[in-house]
């Protein structure tokens, strides 16, 4: 019987918890003991908290909520599991503090405990805490909250080990494996030569999960193993349709699985005229990226130490040149959300560049209107650092410059920088490189593979929000084997070692060009092929319907709030439903197609 552990310390995210007790389940069905490892409040910081979280400032029972949550859930799941803090004796939690207390703030991104380096392990949670790279760590509350980080990692390697040398554990199943704690974990799961499934809700597309085998939930490598299978396959008309609709709605903000950052299309005159820019000059749009999550992991860094790096070097070189302008878009997480607050100093960093551009370069800032998809239909070229944007343009087909490590790094579509020297030549190339169907079908691949093959679909559980999520099932059994062909895969990885992801088949391989050449004929004679009516309604009902609830929200006595209430519910709905009629537009277009062979992409 494989025995499968869920390490799960953070029970207060319940969008999270309803993957892994589905996960749970699926493997218990098939025969696996699956055993909880849960935190009982003893680590002085994790990813509960930020700092950068403006409006949300740490609760003083925080702890207690979460251990209450857990132990909540595990008595209504029915699975056994066990507490953090049973594994460690006084002396190993004495031993964790004493080494925390003794590093000195200069050497943390270092530091070491036993062998392993908890300071870069913890790295990653330190920066978004503050949404500051590099951390200072002259600040004496910087130093305090990374000193707190590394004794919470010394704690948890200290208790993990324990429990992985008294106990037999084929598999494990880990949410995220990039912040701290959980980053601790996966490396110990993989010291040990256990299996490990990390998973995070899907970056792209509701009803897909972000599952990777031995990796955390941004690692390069398997996407790039997938695409190593996968990439040469054509696409049948179905998955074409299906990622033209993808962008189009990305575009209008519409069907996002995380929060919405861009503003809806401008008219092209009016980002024109907004950004005094001529119409003799090629124009290339530098998109920058949110790098809270990634800055300073070595694994997506590209040849620059950090992204403004990156942009000042890009804008010596448009500085040099009289026939190009540049926009530098910045990115709106940047300005902060209601999730999280403002990335201060990276944006200080913009404003010192912006103090010494020369007169072809403009930035926009988070805040201004502007939108990045009217900015990137314009656009000649396209320069990111990662941003999503990047293989957007790509799909246009339009030549695109790569900062960084990023999954659409694979194929021709885009161009990557392996070294600093080589920008100056790879930026005139681009320049002077035209629209290419051969790099527009790389992208479509790109984006369908990755969106809706290595992300693969997840139908056990609906994603309602951003933070909310139920199963889609009332009976364990609904989750056997041979009933969903995703957790099919997943709990063979799980059980028996088995790939994650599946292999093509006889047929994948047999595909012909021939559907997506007449894809691209049909789009090249379309000059509006990323128009939707339906989104443009969706788009005016919404703004309606806040402009409304504004209104509504004056009135006295809280009669706007009981009104908002009411009809709340019936409002949603109906633009859901409005919103989802662009993934039916594309199935209905596509039903007088060939039909694609089953099990194909």
């Amino acid at each position: 019987m494989p025995r499968i552990l869920i390490f799960s310390p953070y029970q207060l995210w319940g969008v999270h918890t309803v993957y892994e007790e589905t996960l749970a389940k699926a493997c218990q069905v098939r025969g696996a003991a699956v055993e909880y490892l849960l935190c009982d409040g003893l680590l002085p910081e994790c990813d509960q908290h930020w700092d950068s979280k403006e409006n949300h400032p740490r609760s003083f029972d925080l702890c207690q909520r979460c251990t209450s949550a857990a132990k909540c859930n595990l008595d209504r799941l029915g699975f056994p599991y066990r507490w953090l803090g049973s594994l460690l004796s006084s002396a190993q939690t004495s031993a964790c503090f004493d080494w925390a207390q003794s590093v000195d703030p200069s050497k943390m991104p270092e530091a070491c405990f036993e062998g392993n380096p908890i300071g870069r392990w913890v790295l990653s949670s330190v920066i978004t805490y503050f949404r500051q790279y590099p951390p200072d760590l002259r600040d004496w509350h910087v130093a305090c909250v990374y000193r707190g980080f590394l004794y919470s990692g010394a704690l948890v390697a200290s208790g993990l080990r324990s429990y992985l040398e008294s106990n037999a554990v084929e598999a494990a199943i880990l949410f995220n494996g990039r912040q701290s704690i959980t980053r601790i974990a996966l490396e110990l799961f993989r010291h040990y030569g256990i299996r490990v499934l990390t998973h995070e809700r899907a970056e792209y597309m509701r009803g897909h999960a972000n599952l990777r085998a031995n990796a955390h939930c941004m690692h390069p490598e398997p996407f790039q193993d997938f695409w190593d299978l996968w990439g040469q396959i054509a696409l049948s008309r179905e998955s074409l349709d299906a990622a033209l609709g993808w962008l189009i709605q990305r575009r209008y903000g519409a069907n996002l699985a995380w929060i919405h950052f861009s503003q809806p299309p401008n008219l092209k005159r009016a980002l024109k005229a907004k950004l005094n820019l001529g119409e003799d000059k090629r124009l290339l749009a530098l998109f920058t990226t949110s790098t809270d999550e990634v800055a300073g992991d070595p694994l997506m860094q590209g040849p620059y130490e950090s992204q403004d790096a990156w942009v000042r070097d890009a804008v010596k070189w448009v500085g040099s040149r009289g026939d190009v302008e540049l926009v530098i878009k910045l990115h709106p997480n940047l300005g902060g959300n209601f999730y999280i607050g403002k990335a201060t100093a990276e944006l200080q960093r913009y404003k010192e560049i912006q103090s010494t551009l020369p007169a072809n370069v403009h930035i926009v800032w988070p805040e201004d209107s502007l939108s990045a998809y009217s900015l990137a239909e314009e656009a000649d070229v396209g320069l990111t650092y990662g941003s999503t944007i990047g293989l957007e343009m790509a799909m246009l087909g339009k030549p695109v410059l790569l900062g960084r490590r990023a999954f659409y790094e694979h194929g021709s579509a885009v161009s990557a920088v392996r070294s600093k020297d080589s920008l100056p030549a790879m930026l005139d190339r681009c320049l002077h490189a035209r629209p290419s169907r051969e790099n527009q079908r790389q992208a479509f691949r790109l984006a369908y593979y990755y969106i809706f093959r290595f992300e693969m679909p997840f139908p056990a559980v609906t994603l309602l929000g951003a933070y909310d999520a139920r199963p889609n099932y009332k009976d364990w059994q609904e989750l056997a084997a041979g009933k969903d062909q995703s957790l099919d895969l997943v709990c063979d990885f799980l059980t028996k070692g088995s790939p994650l992801h599946a292999c093509p088949t006889a047929q994948d391989r047999a595909r012909s060009t021939a559907e997506e050449d007449a894809f691209f004929e049909e789009l090249a004679r379309s000059s509006d092929y990323l128009k939707s009516d339906h989104l443009e309604r969706w788009l005016k009902l919404r703004s309606f319907g806040q402009s409304a609830k504004n209104l509504l929200r004056r009135l006295p006595f809280g009669a706007g709030d009981a009104l908002l209430n009411l009809g709340r519910g019936q409002w949603s709905a109906f633009l859901t439903s409005l919103e989802n009629q662009e993934r039916l537009f594309h199935r209905r277009r596509n039903s007088g197609s060939a039909r694609r062979p089953a099990g194909s992409p």
